[in-house]
């Protein structure tokens, strides 16, 4: 039966989890209260880190991942001190999770299904276009952004005048901004994620995602961390094959397929 460990990081975790790189990246300045960790799979009851409350992440096989659940939960994870109000595992974990693991989370959010991806290196295979990188901080900028997401990404999650955003890296046609990402820190020193991309619905098709991401990750690379080696991440919605070959394409990886729940 695993046993839980107590851990003051992830980089305190045991291997390879010490080192696994969305942990690092996402999770890297959270304290771990405790983990449980199996032949392949481990559980963390991490808190901290920018985030607003306590939470599980599991990563692994999703039946093991399940198991360790059910553990942690019987070991008191979800207790009043430290209460978990979200968790993010393995996809297929919460199908696989025990009566009272279901009990607890049954008011909770419907599963959320994405996919994170990172990568440690340059792109590959992108036209060249030229880029200008934005200061996020800058009023006129926001509205610009903004603007442009209504036409290249409407639904894009993060807003412009989010106060982690490093900045903005765009492709211009004519005055105006055709194509765009942003990149964030979610904590001091950690790679930062890669959001809202987004190409005009009429310069779609011409490689101008591909150079803004390339612009992005190298500058991204560039930026000293304090948790983890340099690196770029982000996530997507398991239903946007469209992104995600984009990514693939331009050397990517896809790390884990992932669901996540918080308590309502």
């Amino acid at each position: 039966m695993p046993r839980p460990e107590v851990a003051g990081a992830v980089t305190d975790l045991p291997e390879p989890w010490c080192a696994e790189p969305y942990l690092v990246m996402s999770y890297g300045r959270c304290e771990v209260v405790r983990a449980w960790s199996g032949e392949r799979a481990l559980v963390a009851h991490v808190r901290g880190g920018g985030r607003r409350s306590p939470g599980l992440v599991g990563l692994g096989p999703a039946a093991e991942v399940a198991a360790l659940v059910d553990r942690a939960v019987a070991d008191g994870a979800d207790g009043a001190g430290d209460a978990v109000r979200w968790a993010t595992l393995t996809r297929g974990a919460w199908d696989a999770v025990g009566p009272e693991v279901r009990e607890r989370t049954a008011g909770w959010s419907a599963p959320g299904e994405w996919d994170c991806m990172w990568t440690h290196a340059p792109l590959t295979g992108v036209r060249e276009h030229p880029v200008e990188r934005l200061a996020a901080d800058d009023p006129a900028v926001a509205a610009e952004v903004a603007e442009a997401l209504d036409r290249a990404h409407p639904t894009a999650s993060t807003p412009p005048g989010d106060p982690r955003l490093a900045g903005w890296w765009v492709v211009r046609e004519e005055g105006r901004v055709v194509a765009l990402v942003g990149a964030l820190r979610t904590s001091p020193g950690l790679a930062p994620q890669l959001v809202s991309l987004g190409v005009d619905p009429g310069h779609r098709g011409r490689g101008l995602a591909g150079a803004v991401l390339a612009a992005a990750v190298r500058d991204c690379l560039a930026e000293p961390t304090e948790v983890g080696p340099p690196a770029a991440w982000l996530g997507l919605y398991a239903r946007n094959d469209v992104a995600r070959r984009v990514y693939l394409r331009h050397g990517f990886v896809l790390g884990h397929e992932l669901s996540s729940r918080d308590a309502r």
